[in-house]
């Protein structure tokens, strides 16, 4: 079993560093990868991630991406590319549509059948992209929102517990669920 964390726009893998330990202490595979190239779109090497580590042996994956990294998680998961292993997304501020460029339609939205959880804060720019997303999605969904202002792994900075607990449910339940 592996999770794969997808990097906001500053694309740096030590945004992770706060969760990765309490992840990894459920015993699954962490992969963190950074961006060659900046593009608005990344879900070709997060397609590219999912393939390295389903090769390497791992049969169920959970994806979990920030942001851009949001973005390429829900789209990789409603392109169902390796469906068979994917069993799980999480989103943490990920937007629907971006300065004109809008990232998935509704269709595309309606096609994950897997679980799903949205996280952002009440006050980020995305907040209603994540709001219409969850109308978009069916079951299974769930949807998290705290104070502030905070985008993407900033959560962390103040939700760190709670969002770790939230991540250490849903990983469980969604890896068990594929037994």
């Amino acid at each position: 079993m592996a999770v794969i964390l997808s990097n906001m726009d500053t694309n740096d893998q030590h945004e992770w560093d706060v969760i990765i330990d309490d992840i990894l202490s459920e015993g699954y595979m962490i992969l963190t990868y950074d961006y060659f190239q900046h593009a608005d779109d990344q879900s070709k090497t997060l397609e590219d991630a999912i393939s390295f580590v389903c090769d390497s042996g791992v049969k169920k994956v959970i994806l979990i991406g920030a942001s851009r990294g949001g973005v390429a998680s829900i789209k990789v998961a409603a392109r169902h590319v390796n469906n068979d292993c994917i069993v799980g997304v999480v989103a943490l501020s990920a937007p629907i549509e971006y300065e004109g460029t809008v990232f998935y339609s509704k269709n595309e939205l309606s096609r994950i059948k897997i679980p799903k959880l949205l996280i952002n804060s009440e006050n980020d720019d995305g907040a209603n992209d994540t709001r219409k997303m969850f109308e978009l999605f069916d079951n299974p969904k769930e949807i998290l929102f705290y104070p502030g202002h905070a985008h993407g792994t900033e959560l962390f900075g103040k939700e760190r517990e709670s969002i770790i607990k939230k991540l250490q449910e849903f990983t469980a339940a969604a890896f068990e669920a594929f037994d």
